[in-house]
Parts: structure tokens; sequence; C-alpha cells
């Protein structure tokens, strides 16, 4: 049995590597990391409160170092590991600490990539019939990438012309032409987590994490108090509802409000994109669930429309980007419909674009007596959800913990309960 260290991870590698190749350890200096990945970012982000009572950083130039870091939750699993190397681009101006004993300073880091892609001012890059995951592959390479790249497979081909932005900006651009050869929703992300660069749709994300989502159980109960080391679920301290769907939450997201116009560049023709709602079909995360329809959301927006031109050239392009464009807002309208937020002892094998299964329960996570040491779970926040937002919080030294504040969204609400789970650790 693979043992899990609840609310505690093990410390791999914890460093500043210093120009002349000297590294410095930061573990005694560190009272807390922070940091975050999402999907809606191409770039992982990374705080680091260093505390210096000693003066070892007097003279350090934390913009010409980088900071090394991995731990892990699982003794014996060495692939469960989270591993970065971040490089600092933000140090805020040091403060005394509250005895006057000391400095404390703040430094924000981003990927090599992200460093590298501020510093490309005028992209020299032209593609011609080219595919979104291959032309995003390119980027990639152009920065000096070495990371993993997972890329969901797309259809059709598009003209590329990049003289005056930076790469992943281009990225960006690539991703809202993208078309998936599997689904219909055409809503691509572009992130990076530990695991590397992703360049996947929603719906793509939802069916692989369906696929493994056994191991993904979370759970608010009030047995929160039983040790999980080895179980498959996982103690929620704290979840919170941010929203769920209704009128207002879908037109922020756009949904229905989109006109779409394709115009032909060679001939000028314009034609209107209205894809018919009662036609799409999106992969669920929840069947059965209640959300607003795409037909509701068409409903919507009739009278306050926005419009959106999308040019292409016929003798280059070969996929219908303006057919995505009209499509996505009625499958994000679909998808965003519940969204919470829940707090967690850290697990190192959990990262954004997992699925996972989560039980609340109906009012608290107080139990009815002892006939019924449970409460009922509440079938309309409870069911399967896509992590879009992962906080790792590190705190070092004696009383070291690790918490993931995790933000999760779902299509609709109610649906058929999650599958009981046993409580066995």
């Amino acid at each position: 049995m693979i043992q899990f260290l609840e609310g505690k991870f093990k410390l791999i590698t914890f460093q500043l590597n210093v120009p002349g190749g000297r590294k410095l350890g930061l573990t005694p200096y560190c009272a807390r990391a922070d940091i975050y990945e999402s999907v809606l970012e191409p770039t992982t982000i990374a705080e680091f409160v260093i505390s210096d009572k000693i003066g070892i950083f007097d003279h350090f130039n934390f913009l010409e170092q980088s900071i090394d870091i991995e731990f892990n939750t699982y003794e014996d699993n060495s692939d469960a590991s989270v591993k970065y190397t971040f490089y600092p681009i933000i140090v805020d101006p040091a403060v005394t600490t509250p005895d006057d004993k000391g400095i404390v300073y703040k430094i924000t880091c981003v990927s090599k990539e992200a460093l590298k892609s501020t510093e490309i001012k005028n992209l020299s890059l032209v593609k011609e019939k080219i595919d979104c995951e291959t032309m995003i592959s390119a980027l990639l390479k152009l920065i000096g990438s070495d990371k993993q790249y997972f890329a969901e497979k797309t259809q059709g081909l598009h003209g590329f012309n990049f003289t005056t932005i930076n790469p992943f900006t281009a990225i960006d651009e690539v991703r809202l032409k993208a078309m998936s050869s599997e689904f219909s929703g055409h809503c691509f992300l572009f992130y990076e987590n530990s695991k590397g660069y992703h360049f996947k749709s929603f719906e793509g994300l939802i069916k692989e994490g369906l696929s493994k989502i056994g191991d993904k159980y979370y759970v608010q109960s009030a047995t929160a108090n039983i040790s999980v080391a080895g179980s498959r679920w996982r103690n929620i301290l704290i979840f919170n509802t941010i929203q769920t769907g209704n009128a207002n939450v879908t037109r922020a997201l756009g949904a229905g409000k989109v006109i779409v116009r394709k115009v032909n560049q060679i001939t000028q023709e314009i034609e209107d994109i209205n894809p018919d709602p009662a036609k799409l079909n999106f992969v669920q995360l929840n069947k059965n669930s209640t959300s607003s329809s795409a037909t509701s959301q068409n409903e919507l927006g009739k009278n306050e429309g926005r419009i959106q031109i999308v040019k292409y050239d016929p003798t280059i392009e070969t996929s219908e980007s303006a057919h995505a464009a009209a499509v996505r807002p009625y499958y994000l309208s679909f998808l965003f419909n519940t969204i919470a937020n829940i707090t967690v002892y850290g697990d190192t094998t959990v990262t954004i674009g997992d699925v996972i299964t989560v039980k609340v329960p109906e009012i608290n996570a107080l139990s009815l007596g002892e006939e019924k040491p449970f409460v009922d779970t509440n079938v309309m926040v409870a069911g399967n959800y896509l992590i879009t937002k992962c906080h790792h919080v590190l705190t070092f030294g004696e009383g070291a913990e690790y918490m993931q504040g995790l933000e999760i969204i779902k299509d609709g609400y109610g649906g058929d309960a999650p599958k009981t789970i046993s409580f066995v650790a």
C-alpha cells in the first residue's frame, strides 16, 4: 500500500541556484510558498516569502537566480512529485520582521518559458497550412522549452503569420482557432502544471478524467478526523459554492450573446454563422443534471448580441474556426453552471485538469445522532467536478503543512448521485 502523508509533505529539493554553480538550501529561510496553477493561464506562478535574520541575502540579486522546488505527499511514489524550476520576475521591497530582528522578502516567479516569451518582442515566425497542435509545439521550441507537451488532435489546417507578438500571445491566438477532431465544444486551453504543457479542450479533459476518476473522491463528513492514509478518498475541510447556474451567470460567460460573421478575405463575402442549439451535444461531467440549455442561452441573447468578425483565407484555411467561435459561448454556459472552492489536505497526484467526485452533506458536516452517524448527500451540489485552479500552500519549519485550494466546476446541478464510497482507511 502506498502511504499518503495527510497534511504533510516530503520536501525533496528546495534551493536557490546562484550564478557560478552555487546552490543555497532555502528551507531554513522560507516561511511560506504559494504555487498557483490554472487551466486559464499559460504559466504557473509562485510566490516565496523569505525571512533573513543573519543578512545572508543582503548582497543577492534575486532576479539573477532561479529556484528549484520538488515535494511529494507519498513515501513510495516518486512519480507523484510536484517539481518546478521558477525564475523571479518581481521582488517586493524588503520589510522588517515583527520583532525587528530580520528582513522579509516576497519573491514572485514564473516558468523559464514565460520569462523567455516576454523577452521576444517581435516574433518572426510564418507558417502556412499547419494544424494548431503542431504550431504550438513550434512556438514552445522557439522559447527553448524542454518540458513534456501533451496535445489533443485538432481538425483542419490554418495559416498563421506572427510578426509583432510574443510566443505566449501567439499561442493564445492559436488556441482560439482550434477545433477538436472529436468533440463539439471547441473550447481549447493551453496551460502548465508540474507534468508539462497541455493543449486540450475542456471536453477532452472531461473524457480523460472520467476514465480514471476512481482514485479521486472528496468527501465532507463528520468522520473527518479519521486517518485516510492509503485510502481512495480525501477530506474536504472547507466547501464554498461561489455561484450556481442562472441567467446572470450565463450572461457573464457570454452565452447566447455572440453573433459570428465569417469574412472571406479573397472575395470579401460575409456569412453569418448560426449554430442550431438543439443539435449541440456536449460531453457531460454529470448525466441527467439540470443545466441552462443551449436553447435558453440563445433566447437570452436575442436582443443583446455583439458581433464577432472571423476572417479566413480559403486558399489556406481548411477548418471552420468561425463555427468554433459561434459554438464556444454555448459550451461555456453549459459547463460553468456550478463553480465552487474547496480546501483540502494537499495531494501531489491531484492537478488542474483532473476530474474528481465530490460529496457534501445536505446542510453541514454534523451527524444526526448515533442511529444515523452521517447526513444525506446534497444532490444539488455533489457530483463530478473538473479542477480549473489549484493553489498549493506549503509552510516550513517545525509545524510544516501542505494544503490545497481547488476551484472546481461542473455542468449543472442535481443529476445521478455519485456512487456510495466505502470509508475504509
